[in-house]
């Protein structure tokens, strides 16, 4: 009872970046079209067709600003431009639905729904690592049904490494490593994204929009680097040690809290040098990254947004830190403000309206991969019928 006030300012809190976040992003999207004429003295609103030199505008019948519903026909030529000479004509939610390419999305589902396999792959070699032996289609199930339950709970992206943890505690006296290697699993692929658009800003102009972001991600990466390092280095430790009065070494030595912490830092350690097992899992987080990214890059071509080949890869960086900006603590599955990192990062490629649609269309492909995981969850066929652990030596962890 005592957490309750606590929980309810949280929750209130998260509700609070929510509310704001998507205010600021559907604050600026429209539901008609908006064509603003040379000299900027007149804006019609309506549905804009195109007609190659030309645009027609079904005006809508708006009271008060001189439009009555007629069509009119307006010449390229006579539409005002933005900074980069582009026409600025805004499609609102209605056009960005009506044209959006069907053939498309399909694709992009396609490419994206395999990815559960992979995670299932990573999912299998970690708990491995740990001398936890779990089938493949097991590990399937608990990551099909983990992302099913991003979705469906309050607790966002952490539900379904909640999830996971439990059921394969429940599995194998082992549990403390199992806990480890879902936070594990959690800490490769977050480390994964940010290496990647670390690596994707280091090769763009430092003049675009990905110049700007260049300092933060290294900034970023370089911390995270230096803090792997300082870990498992075995020069740290016994430094540690000899600052550290031995009363508290033994005090904290004596609690059932502390043997947990250092059973977690054993199979952290112990991983880090099961170098085939980790670049291995680098590798498939590599690729069912970029098979999401491409998903979502098909999503912004299927809404013709100005998406093609000579920016895929700065596409890729934005949905990269939308997908950071989603794993932060905050609203569940980052909702609002990842739609905001989209608004301020994709501008220049589409209106609002498109860049919302855009946002709404990721999600929604997402959550369609992911409904298996319903039937997973309501059948119970997560739970594993062939976990069995290694008969391993028993091994004190170091503490050193």
């Amino acid at each position: 009872m005592a957490k309750t006030p606590a929980i309810s300012l949280s929750n209130f809190i998260r509700l609070a970046i929510c509310v704001a976040a998507m205010w600021f992003v559907l604050r600026g999207v429209k539901v008609n079209d908006s064509v603003m004429l040379l000299g900027g003295v007149q804006e019609l609103t309506g549905t804009v067709t195109d007609l190659g030199d030309r645009i027609s505008i079904q005006q809508a019948g708006f009271a008060g600003r001189g439009l009555d519903g007629s069509l009119r026909i307006v010449a390229l030529d006579e539409v005002a431009v933005d900074e980069q000479g582009k026409p600025r004509i805004e499609y609102g939610l209605r056009t960005a639905w009506r044209n959006s390419r069907g053939g498309y999305l399909l694709i992009a589902l396609l490419i994206y729904f395999p990815t559960v396999f992979l995670q299932g792959i990573r999912l299998r070699w970690l708990l491995r690592a740990q001398t936890i032996c779990l089938g493949y289609w097991e590990c399937v199930k608990l990551s099909v049904a983990g992302n099913f339950l991003n979705f469906a709970t309050p607790l966002g992206s952490n539900a379904g490494d909640v999830f996971k943890a439990v059921v394969v505690t429940k599995h194998t006296d082992r549990k403390t490593e199992a806990v480890a290697t879902i936070a594990l699993d959690r800490v490769i692929g977050l480390g994964t994204l940010l290496l990647c658009v670390g690596a994707i800003t280091i090769f763009c102009s430092a003049e675009g929009r990905l110049g700007k972001l260049r300092p933060y991600v290294l900034t970023a990466v370089g911390i995270g680097v230096v803090s792997v390092i300082a870990y498992l280095s075995p020069f740290i430790r016994p430094a540690f040690r000899a600052v550290v009065p031995g009363r508290w070494l033994e005090s904290a030595a004596a609690s059932s809290l502390f043997s947990h912490v250092l059973r977690m830092d054993s199979a952290a350690r112990g991983l880090a040098r099961r170098r085939a097992i980790v670049f291995g899992a680098v590798f498939v987080t590599v690729l069912l990254q970029t098979m999401a990214m491409t998903a979502y890059f098909f999503v912004a071509v299927a809404l013709q947004l100005d998406a093609h080949l000579r920016n895929m890869f700065e596409y890729y960086a934005y949905f990269y830190t939308g997908t950071v900006v989603q794993a932060l603590p905050g609203p569940p599955q980052g909702l609002g403000t990842v739609e905001l990192a989209y608004r301020y990062f994709f501008a220049p490629f589409g209106s609002v309206s498109q860049i919302v649609c855009m946002a709404f269309m990721i999600r929604l492909m997402v959550l369609i991969c992911a409904l298996p995981g319903l039937l997973v969850t309501l059948t119970g066929s997560y739970k594993p019928r062939d976990m069995h652990t290694e008969t391993v030596p028993s091994v004190v962890p170091d503490a050193h």
